[in-house]
């Protein structure tokens, strides 16, 4: 009997929140995917191991825009690749993360902006063993339209799992 009341006095309370805190929701939630990119395409890998793999590899990514830039006249992001012969995230596949900066050209309109970014962050190697090393990129691009747009990137590493992910990227890209 003592656990019945228990029970039912613990289920109160936590009607009770929960009452409470649907009564404090934004009307103005934004459910939209701001901040984010993705692009595809290809990675021309300029390390004699990683080319073993292949002469052109996979290449994914996504970025999320921070609100805030960390520098001014740009945009402050964080970048996530993957470099494979295949999407099965096995060996031979290279995992950069980076933070970066892009900056835009002057005088363009958005849509059709021209731009340059670089950043450094680590890369997680897989190759001959599973390793990681520091990173750079840096690179440019073309906005074909107000959310789409044409990269290419060169990325060179420390070696680590066998490799260094020295690269050079060809992708087209979506931002929400």
């Amino acid at each position: 009997m003592r656990s019945m009341r228990l029970s039912a006095a613990l289920a109160a309370a936590l009607g009770v929140c929960g009452f409470a805190a649907a009564q404090n929701v934004p009307a103005n939630i934004d459910y939209n995917a701001n901040g984010f990119s993705v692009r595809g395409g290809v990675a021309v890998p300029l390390d004699s191991t990683l080319s073993d793999l292949g002469s052109t590899l996979i290449d994914i990514g996504v970025e999320w825009t921070f609100p805030t830039p960390l520098l001014a006249n740009g945009e402050t992001y964080l970048s996530a690749d993957y470099f494979g012969k295949g999407i099965k995230f096995d060996k031979g596949s290279v995992i950069p993360l980076a933070i970066n900066q892009r900056i835009y050209n002057r005088g363009d309109e958005q849509g059709q902006r021209t731009y340059y970014f670089f950043g450094v962050g680590i890369a997680f190697i897989d190759v001959d063993t599973s390793g990681t090393a520091a990173l750079a990129r840096a690179g440019f691009g073309k906005e074909l339209g107000l959310n789409t747009f044409f990269e290419t990137a060169g990325y060179i590493s420390d070696r680590g799992g066998g490799a260094r992910a020295n690269s050079i990227t060809f992708n087209l890209g979506y931002r929400f």
